[in-house]
């Protein structure tokens, strides 16, 4: 537990940084580019991480599974890296291929013809990407949680450097979004570059010749459920970016207007939403080797004392956000994004965070046993509600149909794949899982009234200043009532 504690921690660390630099370059991005052209450059994006999950889901996580079961044997690690290689630079050779014959029909899937430019300028990202994550899950699998956070820093901050001198020869390019799009693909081919050569020097020289060929069905098929679930995950994300605006419009808004507002959803609150999951995957990337090695050895005990963790750690970090996004999210959004659009999404979908890290922690829990299908099945059911409610609430509720679909299909798929862990892991007892949502709720309550009134009594002082006092004197009250009832313990030194 506590190497394992160790790992998170790392992780944690790592992703913070990364995910603050990726933030702020995200705030800079969103309003150099406005609300409009930033929903044409998330509408290519969500295709290209369409492509992108296809090589970098099931792929690296069985890869990391393989090396965790004997990550001593050199020789075999070398001929699964070799199999992986293999397998993620032919897949993604033939999706740049298919984007490039077929562009026709990628024309027609996108509302906004400017979107077919920008997934093309994308494309090199998809080969430095099957490079990447292979050699990085081979890091996971060791459980050389440093190298993966380092890496995963230096993409982003190659990002945001290469963004600048782009900016200075911006009128060789068609439009601002064109930029945003060369200088994420330069800055996967940056980091691919960067691992190769962390990766080559930390690597002990073999004699033996390696052997790839004999893991390359076994990976196939052990990767292909997962990237099932991943794919079919990924498929609704552009079925929704493209169903919405058009839901929109029959409703009477006009096509600049609904596409801003998807803009405004998956480019400025989106990103706020998921801060939580990046303290989340960083749990989720040390439990899939920690999770694999004790089932193994058989040691159910101790996997469901581990899975009874992460899940009440996931709840408590969710809710250190959702009370003061219900209290403060209007004025957050003007702030960051000075957009008081983003802000009114943020407070009404604050729940939704929830259900969406429970779901990445569960399905993460139930991949890490081999369970695959299941979170197929669930995700699938899931789904079936999130459709319907895109095609009819738009005309009730407007663009807050997206966020209220994802909630409700995330909290379905959630329920379902704890029940499934509960059984597989021979679980008789209870998790625990919904007492401890509704003592939080009950803690959130006048953690929520200190922000939304403390705001009010600063209303005088600048935003900035406000938003930090009310957010800190809430956060503080949250964490006081949080040890008061013993939902979480401080360790004090004894004298």
């Amino acid at each position: 537990m506590r190497a394992f504690t160790k790992s998170v921690l790392v992780i944690t660390i790592f992703a913070i940084l990364t995910r603050l630099i990726g933030f702020v370059f995200r705030i800079f991005l969103s309003r150099l580019l406005g609300a409009e052209m930033l929903g044409v450059y998330q509408m290519a994006l969500n295709i290209f991480m369409i492509l992108l999950t296809i090589i970098c889901t099931g792929l690296p996580l069985v890869l990391s599974r393989e090396i965790a079961k004997d990550p001593a044997n050199h020789a075999r690690t070398r001929s699964l890296t070799m199999a992986g290689l293999f397998i993620g630079i032919v897949t993604a050779l033939i999706l740049c291929a298919a984007v490039l014959i077929g562009h026709r029909l990628f024309a027609l899937i996108f509302t906004d013809q400017r979107c077919l430019a920008i997934l093309i300028i994308t494309l090199p990202a998809l080969i430095a990407s099957s490079i990447y994550s292979v050699l990085r899950a081979i890091w996971w699998g060791e459980k050389k949680f440093f190298l993966l956070g380092l890496t995963e820093l230096i993409e982003q901050i190659a990002r945001v450097v290469l963004f600048v001198p782009l900016l200075g020869i911006a009128f060789y390019f068609a439009d601002m979004a064109h930029i945003a799009a060369w200088s994420f693909s330069a800055a996967c081919i940056v980091s691919a570059l960067v691992v190769i050569i962390i990766f080559r020097c930390t690597r002990q020289h073999l004699t033996t010749a390696p052997q790839p060929r004999q893991f390359v069905r076994p990976i196939l098929k052990a990767a292909t459920p997962i990237t099932s679930v991943r794919l079919f995950s990924s498929l609704t994300i552009p079925l929704v970016t493209i169903l919405l605006p058009l839901r929109l419009m029959a409703a009477g808004w006009d096509n600049s207007t609904a596409i801003a507002h998807l803009g405004i959803i998956s480019g400025m609150t989106l990103p706020l939403l998921t801060i939580p999951s990046t303290v989340i995957s960083a749990l989720a990337t040390a439990l899939v080797p920690e999770l694999s090695n004790m089932i193994n050895q058989q040691q159910w005990s101790a996997v469901r004392r581990q899975i009874r963790t992460v899940v009440r750690f996931t709840i408590f970090i969710n809710f250190c956000f959702i009370p003061l996004y219900l209290a403060l999210g209007a004025p957050l959004g003007q702030f960051l994004y000075a957009d008081a659009y983003s802000g009114i999404y943020l407070a009404r979908s604050a729940w939704v965070m929830l259900p969406m890290s429970l779901s990445q922690i569960t399905n993460t829990t139930l991949n890490a046993m081999n369970h695959e299908n299941i979170t197929i099945r669930n995700y699938a059911i899931g789904t079936l509600l999130l459709l319907p409610i895109i095609w009819f609430m738009p005309a009730v509720i407007g663009a807050d149909a997206v966020l209220l679909g994802m909630g409700i299909s995330m909290t379905v798929s959630t329920t379902l794949n704890l029940l499934a862990i509960r059984r597989v892991t021979n679980w008789r007892g209870s998790p625990t899982t919904l007492p401890t949502i509704i003592t939080y709720l009950v803690i959130g309550v006048p953690v929520f009234a200190l922000a939304f009134f403390g705001f009010q009594f600063g209303a005088n002082l600048p935003l900035v200043l406000n938003l930090f006092l009310a957010g800190t004197v809430a956060e503080s009250a949250f964490f006081g009532l949080c040890w008061t009832t013993n939902m979480i313990t401080i360790p004090l030194k004894r004298q």
